[in-house]
């Protein structure tokens, strides 16, 4: 009787563990609108996995809405580490596009990127800006991003 108990105190220290774990990813990260006014509103901006790891894969995910129809345009994003500029990127809006162009209503952008094995660990910010075919700019933000080094096994 004493062993089934403390089986299943084990198995329930477990569960709770991993539901903690899987609380604090969760989360999300720390997003906000650079300074201005943006047509286009984000609802949600997530980082898979966060924190995410030298090496590895990350996927950016950022959900929307926009008031009108955009045909296509740029996606720029900007990583800074420790305020300074580390990468650029350019990419056709239309790519970056769940459902691709013309897109009105909600959006979803998925941005998946491969990391070097050699991006240092730390605290990173992210700055995306999207703008249409006719250069406005759509929407600015930056995220907060948190890398580890790479993965040991």
């Amino acid at each position: 009787m004493m062993m089934k108990r403390c089986a299943c105190l084990a198995v329930f220290v477990c569960i709770t563990f991993n539901l903690l774990l899987c609380a604090k990813e969760v989360e999300g990260v720390h997003w906000k609108y650079c300074k201005g006014e943006w047509e286009a509103k984000i609802s949600n901006a997530t980082v898979v996995p966060d924190p995410a790891r030298a090496g590895q894969e990350i996927n950016v995910l950022i959900q929307g809405e926009i008031g009108r129809v955009v045909q296509g345009g740029e996606l720029d994003l900007k990583v800074l580490f420790h305020n300074i500029p580390v990468y650029k990127e350019t990419d056709n809006l239309c790519d970056r596009l769940s459902a691709g162009c013309p897109a009105s209503n909600n959006f979803n952008v998925d941005a998946k990127q491969k990391l070097p094995k050699f991006t240092l660990p730390g605290k990173y910010q992210l700055e995306i800006t999207a703008k249409d075919t006719e250069k406005k700019s759509l929407v600015c933000m930056t995220m907060d991003l948190e890398i580890k080094g790479p993965a040991i096994f």
